[in-house]
């Protein structure tokens, strides 16, 4: 090979390695992508390059048409693969830390590898087949030309498929990472967001139940202010309108009740200290809609930084919601004022028998409508929560594999679980599932070709 064709080749490599591994978007000037611009610049000179070399290179003078476009198809080829190579090599070993070495080196690195090495295979494997390189000091005769048959069918089958396999495993492997890993980790975290948004309805929807509650409170409070009227200005239940032990016991009782609706209500008005409002009807759609513009932005540049800032956005809306679920201020509140029922409203101990009958009677009647309202509150319940991508599918790393060959047995029809309030307040609402570029191009190795059939006939089985 020539010193101009080494040179063509090592630029070429190193146009490649480079490419994969600054797979961003720069900017624009005038609505037109610079990088896009620059890129397919760079391949359509690089095709022409290639193509005018093999057409009109001395090396392959005499061969077919065929044989010189055979040479531009391998090394275009070995061009593309080794940009997506570097990009894959580069999404498996990124940190989100300024480590030089794993960020700008090895990604280009490994791409300069994979295209030398396609190039010698493709391109120079029938020159190497051809040439005597192990026994060039025999030039003839009977013993030389064993020899060199010898050599060339170590080459011919052992030495050239051997790297061809080597290209095959490494340059598919890391180009399936580069093109799908990211389409792969969005289909999983996709997943996720609906969950997301499926936890956020039915939380949001149980704590609706406060509003149904304070609905209720308002009522009963109407009903004792009511029966505390009519003992006022008639006697009602004392026979004694006007002024009097009965008449002021029945008003303090009523304002201590409506007291409890008015701190109820302000619990409710209160803003939340995440500055969400899970009475907001729009709260779970946007913040979907949030999660899901976070996940279209590009993560070639970095994928740990966008993978981290995915999922803190992710883990933070799910805490919000598992405290949510767990909000017990409004029960713990009433109980309080509950065991202090008679302390914060005394009974008058100056009284007549029939007075202190209908005092009595007026406290059990309030008592018991608040103990009715407490328990029915609590019977309230969120939902249970939904499996996580990583509770369906939990395998990550080498034990996909294993999957692959040995699938786990088809779940069970889960057993009904009491919803007691021990097993509800264990509840809770799982993380983000996090999965790596590389585990979810093994998870989800069928989805593309089963995407369509899916459309259609709605078979396709979530893959994680």
């Amino acid at each position: 090979m020539s010193a101009r064709a080494g040179l063509a080749i090592t630029l070429m490599a190193g146009a490649a390695g480079f490419s994969g591994a600054m797979a961003q978007d720069s900017g624009s000037i005038g609505g037109v992508s610079i990088t896009a611009a620059a890129g397919a610049s760079a391949v359509i000179a690089v095709i022409g390059l290639v193509l005018i070399g093999a057409l009109a290179s001395p090396r392959l003078k005499g061969s077919s048409l065929f044989n010189r476009l055979f040479v531009v198809v391998a090394i275009t080829a070995g061009f593309f693969s080794a940009i997506s190579s570097a990009i894959g090599f580069g999404l498996i070993t990124s940190q989100e830390s300024a480590d030089i070495f794993r960020n700008s080196i090895l990604p280009p690195a490994f791409g300069v590898f994979v295209f030398c090495l396609a190039v010698a295979i493709w391109v120079g494997g029938a020159d190497f087949v051809r040439h005597r390189d192990w026994f060039r000091g025999l030039k003839g005769g009977f013993v030389g030309d064993i020899l060199f048959f010898i050599e060339r069918a170590i080459k011919l089958f052992l030495v050239v498929p051997l790297l061809a396999t080597i290209l095959f495993f490494v340059s598919t492997w890391t180009t399936v990472v580069g093109i799908g890993g990211v389409d792969a980790v969005r289909h999983t975290y996709t997943f996720e967001i609906d969950r997301l948004a499926g936890e956020c309805a039915g939380i949001t929807s149980y704590r609706q139940n406060d509003y149904l509650f304070l609905e209720d409170l308002r009522l009963s409070v109407r009903d004792v202010t009511r029966v505390a009227g009519g003992e006022r200005d008639g006697g009602a239940q004392s026979g004694a309108a006007g002024a009097g032990p009965v008449t002021d016991y029945y008003l303090g009782l009523a304002d201590w009740y409506r007291g409890l609706e008015e701190s109820v209500a302000a619990m409710l008005a209160a803003p939340d200290t995440s500055g969400l409002n899970p009475y907001d009807p729009e709260i779970c759609a946007a913040k979907t809609d949030e999660l899901k513009r976070m996940l279209s932005r590009n993560a070639y540049d970095n994928v740990d930084r966008w993978n981290r800032q995915f999922e803190s956005a992710f883990n933070d809306f799910a805490s919000v919601l598992n405290r949510w679920r767990h909000d017990k201020r409004i029960e713990r509140f009433l109980d309080q004022q509950l065991d202090s029922f008679d302390r914060a409203n005394p009974k008058p101990t100056r009284v007549t028998a029939a007075q202190s009958r209908a005092i009595n009677e007026y406290a059990e009647q309030v008592e018991g409508a608040l103990e009715s309202l407490i328990r029915s509150q609590k019977l309230q319940k969120p939902p249970v929560p939904l499996k996580s991508a990583a509770e369906l599918s939990p395998a990550r790393g080498l034990d996909i594999f294993k999957e692959l060959f040995n699938p786990p047995p088809p779940p069970e029809e889960p057993e009904k679980v009491s919803r007691r309030q021990s097993v509800v307040d264990a509840e809770f609402v799982p993380g983000l599932s996090t999965i790596t570029p590389r585990d979810a191009v093994l998870k989800n190795a069928s989805i593309f070709p089963m995407s369509g059939r899916s459309r259609s006939h709605g078979t396709m089985r979530p893959i994680f």
